[in-house]
């Protein structure tokens, strides 16, 4: 399993607009070939963002999608986000 692992800083006081505007978004976010999509707020106007794909096939497809959509978040953010693609070793779900 892989996933995008993006951290983002988000102007002061916007964290609900861009979560509002996230969930806007479920219908294209779902079609990108991803098993979950996780937004972790970290209470200081700052998220991490978790995109679980089955394969890195599948997570390099998403990219130009996926930089289109955060793109669309661009302004709540307080800078550019930093993401990271990463192998998930284990997967737990219960």
């Amino acid at each position: 399993m892989y996933a995008s692992y993006i951290e983002m800083q988000l102007k002061p006081g916007k964290m609900a607009e861009a979560i509002k505007m996230t969930k806007q978004m479920e219908a294209d976010l779902g079609q990108m070939g991803m098993k979950q999509f996780i937004i972790v707020d970290k209470g200081d106007d700052s998220s991490t963002l978790v995109a679980l794909y089955n394969t890195a096939e599948d997570q390099e497809a998403a990219g130009p999608k996926a930089a289109e959509l955060l793109g669309r978040l661009a302004v709540f953010m307080a800078g550019p986000p930093e993401r990271k693609q990463v192998e998930v070793p284990i997967n737990f779900i219960f």
